[in-house]
């Protein structure tokens, strides 16, 4: 009696086991297809849409979302949220892609499905031929050191005030020099209005005085007269 009690609880034992190891597959298999349904859904999620921009965006445009989403999803200012860290980072991925010219090309014809600075590492760099005009080549040199890097996203924290004067600061230089301008051509025109209005009145007051200078003339016209009238019945 006693051997048969204990079969029946080892029996009970191996069914609970069982039942633990099913419960426990069936869990692991749920994990494995929601987190092959989330990689289904990263990868069908454009670097465009992480930037909440359209294949038509221009390239000021991305920096611009680039800028704007960065700071709004920095893990600095959302520290233990791994939504906003996931953010994070597809939007540094979207633009280490799209903030380059070359690598937006390839992703747009559907060549680069990968991350700019992984696809990066494993290109060839290509060397252009160099120029033999001494000319040609000090343009491009020029032209070299004048271009402003985009952002590699190698580090975990952008500068973005250096990135900010380097993208506002030739447009404030223009405005600058705009309203320069305009100031400048408006005192022109004031100073322009005012010599005008300088010889009106001058040529009014020149007016004024040939006026008098008749008016006293013609008074002495009639005074000539009289007085040689008062000397003739004198003399009579």
């Amino acid at each position: 009696m006693s051997i048969f009690k204990s079969s029946n609880v080892i029996n009970s034992i191996l069914n609970q086991s069982k039942l633990n190891v099913e419960n426990s597959g069936k869990s692991a298999a749920y994990l494995v297809v929601h987190r092959c349904i989330s990689l289904c859904n990263i990868l069908q999620r454009s670097h465009y849409d992480s930037l909440g921009l359209t294949p038509g965006a221009t390239q000021n445009d991305i920096k611009q979302a680039y800028y704007k989403l960065s700071k709004l999803y920095h893990p600095d200012k959302n520290k233990g949220c791994d939504n906003a860290a996931d953010k994070f980072r597809s939007i540094t991925e979207a633009y280490e892609v799209l903030g380059n010219y070359r690598l937006r090309k390839l992703y747009d014809k559907g060549i680069l499905h990968t991350a700019g600075r992984q696809y990066a590492q494993h290109q060839p760099v290509e060397r252009e031929p160099e120029e033999d005009d001494p000319q040609t080549r000090f343009y491009k040199k020029r032209m070299t050191r004048a271009h402003v890097p985009t952002a590699s996203g190698r580090t975990p924290i952008y500068d973005f005030d250096e990135w900010s004067r380097n993208h506002y600061g030739k447009n404030f230089e223009r405005k600058k020099a705009a309203d320069a301008k305009f100031r400048a051509k408006a005192e022109r025109e004031s100073q322009i209005d005012s010599h005008v209005l300088q010889g009106y009145v001058v040529y009014a007051m020149v007016g004024v005085a040939m006026f008098y200078g008749l008016i006293l003339l013609n008074e002495r016209s009639h005074d000539t007269p009289k007085a040689q009238e008062r000397t003739s019945d004198d003399k009579k």
